[in-house]
């Protein structure tokens, strides 16, 4: 049997932190998880993109990605399978570069 966090009374659900700490704290954690989402969803909708059991195999790591570092060490993986001939794979491509952009900003020297 495979414990969830529903099944340990003890462990609050993250979602009651949110109302937790300073009113700018708080701010910082829903726009981080704001960005968070929005990266998930620009990876679901690329790896939707992907043929066969490789896209479902894909889809199947993107749901299961709990952070965006998970997202972001896949990423290669997701670009290489994306259709190289096709428009909305280049689409694709853009909007996961921006999509990481946004979540993993580079610091200029």
């Amino acid at each position: 049997m495979e414990l969830t966090l529903r099944d340990i009374p003890a462990f609050l659900p993250p979602w009651t932190f949110a109302k937790v700490g300073r009113p700018d704290e708080r701010r910082a954690r829903q726009g981080a998880r704001r960005g968070f989402v929005d990266l998930k969803m620009s990876f679901m909708r690329a790896a939707a993109e992907v043929q066969g059991s490789e896209g479902q195999a894909l889809q199947e790591y993107v749901r299961q990605a709990a952070e965006p570092i998970e997202l972001w060490l896949m990423h290669t993986r997701l670009l290489a399978s994306l259709p190289l001939d096709h428009l909305r794979g280049d689409q694709h491509r853009q909007a996961l570069q921006e999509a990481l952009a946004r979540v993993f900003p580079m610091k200029s020297a």
